[in-house]
């Protein structure tokens, strides 16, 4: 059991060659993390105790069979982030907070090819000829590879280093191009990377040391008493200034908001131009806002002013802020919402909604911070939580076919993107087919709408890209392994291909 467990890290790869090579995400995705996630179970490196380590391996799946449906680039980033922070917490089991995963990750990916490299010379190391090919690779091989590397920077840094080096990127050139006749290069570099990244799930290591957040506070505050120095502690000075602070700050978002809901969310009217400061400026603006006003709370009750007597004015003041800054919330989403209804979907207007969210949750575990003595290990840890969960629902949904969809039904009524459509991926092609039916409405419609509608792409140039795109679809899919499949890029293929009726 021992010797296979050892020689898995040489198998692996030859898998995730087989799966990925030349190959776009789909089922391939979906196997490697089945396969991953079974290895683990199996090697014992996944603790069925620790609930984070649970989470991740779920989020993995999820998101595997959210790339099986789609093939979206939002399920491969939640599945990407998942195999991340669980490479970090395999190592490191004592992590509790999901962002110092990412600093656990990256130690566990150095230091794996090193524990790989012992383990096999503490199993060898009874063989005899196993311990002298683990004497040269560790006496000799790896000192030579990564002198190789290092004189290989320095070449290309210096020609004069490199004259004196022989010419050795020339030599080096001509080696790697003898050695493509016979290796296929992606295959090659597949295969190192499937090693790595299975080396690094079994045999990373863990540094204590290496956090981005201490953790060692726990989720409740305590007080910290300081000894009497001679002189009046400052904490009421601090508590007043909190409370002049915050009446003033209050006052000034009580108006913002005030005329928010009034132009906003109650008489709002369009005048025709590109929204650009009510949206792309003022939404931005607005959210650094709310940021800032998170870390003004958070300043004030960071120590013993969480226990001061006479802090209820002061909490009750943070409380108030914390609730004008959620109705703030709501009009940067009613803002964005006005900018969808006149101008469609697109990411970033999608993406504005997720972070609201994440804001709005943000918002509410501060007010469980400050009303019940949490700690800051208490906001990352919940909010962690919050945005990995935000980043793994976000990978449900085919958003190319639903912005496609809501567009087109919508093309004469809001702003139509003929630049942007036609960068949806695949599966979003037959409802871009569709389009093409109204193309001389939506044309009568935009002009007639949007005055500097003449700057952007002629409908026309989008109707022969359209067709081009869905002529190269139709006649690349069939192309396609089995590895790359995927459900949405098969239904769109099917609706593609399927006999239109007579007009």
């Amino acid at each position: 059991m021992k010797k296979f467990f050892l020689l898995l890290p040489l198998l692996f790869p030859l898998l995730f060659v087989y799966l990925f090579k030349g190959q776009q995400a789909g089922v391939n995705v979906l196997i490697f993390n089945v396969i991953l996630i079974v290895i683990l179970v199996w090697s014992g490196r996944l603790q069925r105790t620790n609930r984070l380590q649970l989470l991740l391996a779920a989020g993995a799946m999820v998101s595997s069979m959210a790339v099986l449906l789609y093939g979206s680039v939002m399920a491969m980033a939640g599945n990407v982030f998942s195999l991340i922070l669980l490479t970090g917490l395999l190592a490191s089991t004592e992590t509790r907070l999901l962002v110092n995963g990412f600093a656990a990750s990256a130690f566990a990916a150095v230091s794996a090819p090193f524990n790989y490299l012992l383990s096999l010379n503490a199993y060898t190391g009874e063989r005899a000829g196993g311990r002298k090919l683990m004497r040269f690779v560790l006496i000799f091989l790896i000192p030579v590879i990564i002198l190789m590397v290092f004189i290989s920077i320095y070449a290309s840094a210096s020609p004069y280093f490199n004259k004196l080096a022989g010419g050795l990127l020339e030599h080096l050139a001509d080696f790697m191009t003898y050695l493509s006749e016979f290796i296929d290069p992606s295959a090659f570099w597949l295969f190192v990377a499937g090693l790595l990244i299975i080396v690094a799930f079994l045999f990373g290591g863990a540094w204590k040391m290496l956090v981005f957040f201490n953790e060692g506070e726990g989720m409740n505050l305590i007080r910290k008493k300081k000894s009497f120095s001679g002189r009046f502690t400052t904490l009421r000075y601090e508590y007043r200034s909190g409370v002049v602070l915050l009446i003033m700050l209050n006052l000034v978002l009580a108006v913002m908001n005030v005329l928010d809901i009034w132009n906003v969310w109650l008489f709002f009217e369009w005048n025709g131009d590109y929204l650009k400061q009510f949206v792309h400026e003022g939404t931005w603006m607005l959210i650094f806002s709310i940021l800032i006003s998170i870390a003004i709370v958070l300043y004030y009750f960071r120590a013993n002013l969480n226990f001061y007597p006479k802090r209820k004015l002061l909490l009750n003041l943070a409380v108030l802020w914390l609730a004008q800054n959620a109705l703030l919330v709501i009009s940067v989403g009613i803002r964005n919402m006005w900018y969808i209804h006149h101008f469609n979907l697109a990411y970033k207007r999608i993406g504005v909604y997720a972070f609201l969210m994440l804001t709005l949750f943000g918002i509410v575990t501060v007010f469980f911070k400050i009303r019940q003595r949490k700690t800051h290990q208490y906001l990352f840890h919940y909010n962690g939580l919050a945005a990995y969960t935000i980043l793994i629902c976000l990978g449900l949904f085919n958003w190319d076919k639903l912005i496609a969809t809501y567009n087109v039904n919508h093309a004469t009524k809001a702003f139509f993107h003929p630049e942007f459509m036609i960068r949806l991926n695949s599966t979003s092609l037959p409802e871009l087919e569709a389009s093409l039916k109204d193309l001389d409405k939506i044309q009568v419609e935009q002009t007639a709408k949007f005055e500097f509608y003449r700057n952007y792409m002629p409908l026309d140039d989008y109707r022969e890209r359209v067709g081009e795109r869905i002529n190269d679809f139709k006649l690349g899919y069939p192309q396609m392994s089995w590895q790359g499949w995927n459900l949405a890029e098969y239904q769109a293929y099917r609706e593609l291909i399927r006999p239109k009726p007579a007009e």
